[in-house]
């Protein structure tokens, strides 16, 4: 019979899926930089999300996990399918093609803002000082890596509503998952968010690209397969996984903090693609991020034997 999870098991068990969104995403920014400018936005998503969805049940048959959803649960997996997938994504790429990957990836993770404000009230999450602080923090660190890009975005404002808005639908989708808590396995309730959140954008994608799905096959270079790939098996499969685990067992303030650590690294892959160098800035935002990550995810252990220092339930 297991015992209580150890302080030691339960932290690890929040900061491997943290450190694998944060790497598999963060460099997934100028990846995505390149797949929307070798590919029109909606073609490029509408090539990778049935993919990912495959591998996502690929993973979840040989762990026993079944693969079908209650016929109950269908409208809701739709609607957290709608705001997950088909809203973030639509959303977001278009406001990528038009700005630079590591300035999208900071305004997308104004995220955890919004779900962190929703889940209060949706959910009744008290927004302890712990959180409050960390908020704060994390939200200084993206601002300060902003800087004096605020009039940059000005000049861009149909790139930075796309980006402002597929954060906001991502942050509704992270709330009514936590709310829901679907009677289903994970890595099944994921591909199946991207199956039926992949249909819209595949029904739009023409209307935004009239040519031909084989044409744009057969044009395809390497640095567009590499990015078709990477989204498929590595930022599709593997990140979609460790961040919805994370947004289902965590609330919402914790789970949608760990994803801040994401844009830093988006920020610095973006400018290793584009051969820039990080300053000041850049290392102080990193320690505001960091230090927002530790405050929310993690407290001194209680003096009771076997309470973990994370705190899942605060």
């Amino acid at each position: 019979m297991n015992g209580p999870a150890s302080p030691a098991r339960s932290r690890w068990r929040a900061a491997l899926p943290v450190g694998v969104l944060a790497i598999v995403w963060g460099l997934n920014w100028p990846i995505l930089k390149i797949g929307v400018s070798e590919l029109p936005p909606l073609t490029f998503r509408a090539l990778t999300l049935p993919f990912a969805a495959l591998g996502l049940f690929a993973v979840a048959h040989p762990a026993g996990e079944g693969v079908c959803v209650p016929r109950a649960w269908w409208l809701r997996v739709s609607t957290l399918a709608f705001f997950n997938i088909a809203g973030w994504n639509g959303l977001l790429l278009f406001g990528v093609q038009q700005m630079a990957a590591g300035r999208s990836a900071i305004l997308a993770y104004t995220m955890p803002i919004w779900a962190t404000a929703i889940g209060a009230f949706v959910l009744d999450e008290p927004l302890s000082t712990r959180k409050i602080v960390g908020l704060v923090l994390g939200t200084a660190g993206m601002a300060l890596l902003l800087g004096d890009e605020f009039r940059t975005i000005g000049s861009s404002p149909f790139a930075a509503a796309m980006i402002l808005g597929a954060a906001l639908s991502w942050a509704i989708g992270t709330v009514l998952l936590r709310k829901w808590k679907p009677p289903i396995p994970q890595n099944t309730v994921t591909g199946w968010m991207m199956l039926v959140g992949w249909v819209p954008l595949a029904l739009l994608a023409p209307f935004f690209d009239p040519t031909p799905l084989t044409d744009v096959l057969a044009h395809m270079n390497g640095r567009a397969w590499f990015a078709v790939l990477y989204n498929v098996f590595l930022a599709g499969t593997i990140a979609h996984a460790a961040y919805f685990t994370l947004a289902r067992t965590l609330p919402v303030a914790v789970s949608s903090l760990a994803s801040l650590p994401v844009p830093v690294v988006g920020v610095f892959a973006g400018m290793l693609v584009l051969g820039e160098r990080p300053g000041a800035q850049e290392w102080f935002a990193l320690a505001l991020v960091v230090a927002a990550l530790f405050i929310v995810m993690f407290r001194p252990a209680r003096s009771e034997p076997g309470v973990a220092p994370l705190a899942p339930d605060d």
